[in-house]
């Protein structure tokens, strides 16, 4: 009998963005956000979020031209201080900070330049990423 191959690790992530304008979507990832710039592949730029998980924003002829379905959630202990961090620098909240009783998140909501929802979160259970929740 032939044995089932495991699973592959995995290392790290990257959740590619699109736009039309490069020069715009990686300043407000930059200077706003202030991410950590990581690496220019000319046609796309990432930024570091955490050690092993990184975001990138791509201008791309061939991509995808909808941002529909898509949101980005970063995962911070600090969403209050993201609200006054962003907003201190113009960025619009769809959504202020808030509890989601649903969800069991207090979080927050807005728009990047290209049309990407991006969700500060935190979960009320800090071991949510270490098992199987139940919300």
């Amino acid at each position: 009998m032939k044995k089932t191959p495991t699973r592959p690790e995995i290392n790290q992530s990257i959740v590619f963005t699109y736009c039309d304008d490069l020069d715009l979507a990686s300043r407000f990832f930059r200077e706003t956000m202030e991410l950590e710039f990581v690496v220019d592949q000319g046609a796309c730029h990432i930024y570091r979020l955490t050690d092993l998980s990184f975001l990138g924003v791509c201008c791309l002829p061939d991509r995808p031209r909808s941002q529909v379905g898509v949101m980005i959630t970063i995962v911070s202990s600090d969403v209050d201080g993201w609200y006054e961090f962003l907003t201190s620098k113009g960025v619009k909240y769809i959504k202020n900070p808030g509890h989601s009783e649903k969800f069991s998140v207090y979080s927050s909501l807005f728009e990047s330049p290209h049309g990407y929802k991006i969700e500060i979160q935190n979960f009320e259970d800090k071991e949510w990423h270490k098992r199987n929740i139940k919300v």
